[in-house]
């Protein structure tokens, strides 16, 4: 694929408290992760030993809010998004601030991904950001990959001649699913010196649906390439400004936010 500008929502840290302002950060193109309070026994709990984020982020309730399109759906950017989670589940907000927008509760396993986009994002002004991508100056998300194959793949392999696709040469089966086998370094058969796909007519379709800068793209750049799209990674319990990322809103920031 030629390189091509994309626009991608800005993840914004907000306390429950501002929901208000979290919505209006979300309609305006961005990303929120509204964060609840911890309850009371939890509180007590985290109050006994030094507070961590880690600690902080084990007892609140984090909720993504995410835009949805004209016909009522999630957007791309925010289905990708609860995807890269490991997630899948997300709700239509029908009543009371949020309404009309997406919701998803984020599972423990996944409350430090978020945490991280929300830190990495704090360079960004706005609600969106615009980049610019080359698939043939990254291939990134052709390493270390995930690639589940349906049977419209295999049966598009077979059609095109490829039999030998579909043998365990080139695909795993585990579990009851399909899957692309990656080489021992990690890095895809398929992909070539140049960077270009050897199948790319006859690819599979979750390479084909795969959305340029979305959080599963910026997640690959910086696990692959070391390209990391705002703001440096900091150690636990650190934040841009020396506080902690969870404990409420930003006194010194007239939108709540961290």
């Amino acid at each position: 694929m030629p390189a091509s500008t994309h626009h991608r929502p800005v993840w914004r840290r907000f306390d429950a408290r501002f929901l208000d302002r979290a919505v209006a950060w979300v309609k305006a193109g961005g990303a929120a992760a509204v964060v609840h309070p911890a309850p009371r026994a939890a509180s007590r709990a985290s109050a006994r030993g030094p507070r961590t984020r880690e600690k902080d982020d084990a007892h609140r309730r984090i909720d993504l809010l995410l835009g949805l399109d004209e016909k009522g759906n999630i957007t791309e950017q925010g289905y990708w998004a609860v995807l890269a989670l490991e997630q899948r589940r997300w709700l239509r907000v029908h009543r009371g601030k949020a309404k009309g927008l997406g919701i998803a509760t984020v599972q423990p396993h996944a409350v430090e991904a978020v945490v991280d986009w929300c830190e990495r994002d704090s360079i960004h002004p706005g609600p969106t950001r615009r980049l610019r991508l080359d698939c043939l100056d990254c291939g990134a998300c052709c390493h270390e990959s995930n690639v589940i194959l349906y049977d419209e793949d295999l049966a598009r392999f077979r059609a095109a001649g490829r039999q030998d696709l579909t043998t365990s040469t080139w695909i795993k089966r585990s579990g009851g699913k399909i899957t692309l086998r990656m080489s021992p370094t990690g890095r895809c058969h398929n992909l070539l010196g140049d960077l270009k796909c050897r199948i790319y007519p006859i690819r599979p379709h979750n390479c084909r649906v795969f959305p340029m800068a979305s959080e599963a793209c910026l997640a690959a750049r910086e696990s692959t390439l070391g390209l990391r799209d705002g703001a440096p990674e900091l150690p636990p319990g650190a934040h841009p400004d020396g506080r902690s990322w969870l404990p409420g809103p930003s006194s010194a920031h007239p939108s709540g936010r961290a």
